[in-house]
């Protein structure tokens, strides 16, 4: 699946989706002032502290239709997109979010009905690389331990985050020299995927980089705070990467699908 087919809203879109998320945080503010005009009104009787009151409300909703002033109108922390579905999605909350991730609530419309806590998950969009290295017609791996994967270590492939910017193939030629420090002229795209077809939590193209040149030595065996792990070096021939697939040896379904399609791939 072409990763561009995945629709992003327009910049209106994302003006009014901001606009909404201000309009929803100022209704408990707009909800309180109400109470404390009637209160006071009735304590005071003056007509001059209700015009007062009004006059508040007025400036309250003129800072939550203006889209710029509030808080939720800043510059956004997630680095991705806001994912859009023009015939669905009516409206977006975000709950939570980090430079890499972000959790909202959507209002979706399913058919007839209107849904109004779709819980949704973006993540920074991925590639996943299977590497056919030249000189020993081998295929190299990864041992190691991640956060989400008890037990003992679970092979793996090359695999990263897209940069702001970057390409999927532009940032799998970046994660293949940052990760073994190789190169290739020789890449199969084996196409763009949504990891969870009705959370999100991304999407992930996968690649097969054959005939692979460079040291193949890994920079560092820890790659950083946010991604915890030990990583080892494995080299496979083709048959035994097919035993690893059909055995569960990847312990992540992106892994495990790179490997399986450039299978199919090369046997096709």
């Amino acid at each position: 699946m072409d990763q561009n087919s995945y629709r992003r809203p327009t910049k209106a879109q994302q003006e009014e989706i901001l606009k909404r998320e201000d309009i929803e945080k100022t209704k408990p503010l707009t909800r309180w002032l109400l109470m404390l005009r009637s209160s006071v009104g009735r304590a005071t009787g003056s007509p001059l502290l209700t015009i007062a009151f009004v006059v508040l409300l007025l400036q309250v909703y003129a800072v939550s239709h203006k889209g710029g002033s509030s808080t939720n109108s800043k510059a956004s922390i997630y680095k991705g997109t806001q994912f859009w579905n023009d015939e669905k999605t009516l409206a977006v909350k975000t709950l939570y979010e980090t430079p890499f991730a972000r959790f909202q609530i959507h209002k979706v419309k399913a058919g007839k009905n209107i849904i109004n806590d779709w819980l949704w998950c973006d993540e920074t969009d991925s590639i996943i690389a299977l590497v056919h290295e030249a000189e020993t017609g081998k295929y190299i791996l990864f041992r190691q331990t991640k956060y989400a994967i008890p037990g003992p270590p679970t092979l793996a492939t090359v695999g990263g985050l897209i940069e702001p910017g970057e390409e999927p193939l532009e940032s799998a030629k970046r994660e293949l020299q940052e990760e073994l420090q190789m190169e290739s002229n020789d890449w199969i795209s084996l196409g763009t995927y949504r990891t969870a077809s009705n959370r999100g939590a991304g999407t992930s193209s996968l690649f097969l980089a054959k005939n692979a040149t460079g040291s193949a030595q890994m920079i560092s065996t820890i790659k950083g705070q946010h991604d915890l792990e030990r990583q080892d070096i494995v080299r496979c021939t083709e048959e035994e990467l097919l035993e690893f697939v059909l055995d569960g040896k990847f312990g992540e379904i992106k892994w495990a699908a790179a490997a399986a399609f450039s299978l199919l791939k090369l046997r096709s």
